[in-house]
Parts: C-alpha cells; structure tokens; sequence
C-alpha cells in the first residue's frame, strides 16, 4: 500500500480545525474560564437529556403544579446523583459520559428463574450476573457491591379451591 498527502487540502482542513466563536454577556475575560464554563453548560445538558429519555422525565405529562415540582425535584435529584458518580469516576481517570456509563452497567444482568416443586408450589429465584472488566472498575471506583441484591428465593403459593372449581377444572386452567 503506498499513500501521499495532498498538501493543499491538508493545510486548509488544518487551518480551520478548532475554530469556536462564543458569545457571552459575562464579564469574564480569559478564555479558558469561558471555555470550561460552556463545556460544563454542555456536560449538564447531555446528562439532564440522558435522564430525560431514561426516566421518561417529560414535564407535558404533568396536570398540576405539585406534579410539576414532583418531577422537577426528581430532575434535579438524579442530576446530583449523576454529577456525584461521573465526578468520582473522572477523578480516577473514567472520562466517559453519562450514557456510555449507561451502557457498561447494562452489561450485567438479572436472571429470574421459576419453577414448581413435588408439592406443586411455584419457586422463583432471582440472580445476578457477575460484572466484568469496566463495570467492575467502576464499582470499584463508587465502592459498591458487585451485585445490587443477594440471592432471592420465594415460593408462591397456588390460590384454595373456589367451592365450585374442581380439581380437574384447576389442572386445565393450569396449562
């Protein structure tokens, strides 16, 4: 394989990389103080859009004003919650957005299994996954336990015969 560069394009793509014209009314003057600022603008508007989609957070389902603070608070609520976690990950050099964060925690999951007994009672078991690799990591950075609840067992117990529901009725019913 051999390649060359065409200067005159890479020089104009070049020449225009980086370009950003803000505009503001603050009084601040130095430009790295105006360019955090507008990045943590952007970091708080990608966070609350994220926790929008994944809360279903919509004020237009709101018919009262209490609903709307309800929801407004809980905004702001999980916004503390996100901020506090990506502040302790970027300061163990985990620089990724709140959805990319999303999407590792999706790695791990959540088996419910079921079953019935000799005695005919229905035994659900519910377990989760081991976290590998980057959501270990993480866990390890926020100190928190690799699995969000320990083993769960519960036997259901089938509902009494109704005093006109045979037992043939019941095992039909059943499947």
């Amino acid at each position: 394989m051999s390649w060359k560069r065409e200067h005159v394009k890479y020089d104009d793509k070049i020449e225009n990389l980086g370009i950003y014209f803000l505009r503001t009314n603050m009084s601040v003057t130095d430009e790295v103080v105006v360019w955090d600022i507008y990045n943590t603008i952007r970091e708080i508007e990608n966070a609350f859009r994220t926790l929008k989609t994944d809360l279903d957070l919509r004020p237009i389902y709101h018919k009262s004003d209490k609903a709307t603070m309800a929801h407004l608070h809980l905004g702001i609520l999980a916004y503390w919650l996100v901020n506090t976690v990506r502040y302790q990950l970027k300061n163990n050099n985990i620089n990724s957005c709140w959805s990319e964060l999303v999407r590792i925690g999706n790695t791990q999951k959540m088996i419910t299994t079921t079953g019935t007994n000799n005695f005919d009672k229905t035994i659900v078991t519910r377990k989760c996954s081991e976290p590998e690799g980057k959501l270990k990591a993480i866990y390890d950075i926020l100190q928190s336990k690799y699995k969000p609840f320990t083993k769960r067992k519960s036997v259901v117990h089938k509902p009494e015969l109704k005093k006109n529901e045979s037992q043939q009725q019941r095992l039909l019913m059943s499947g």
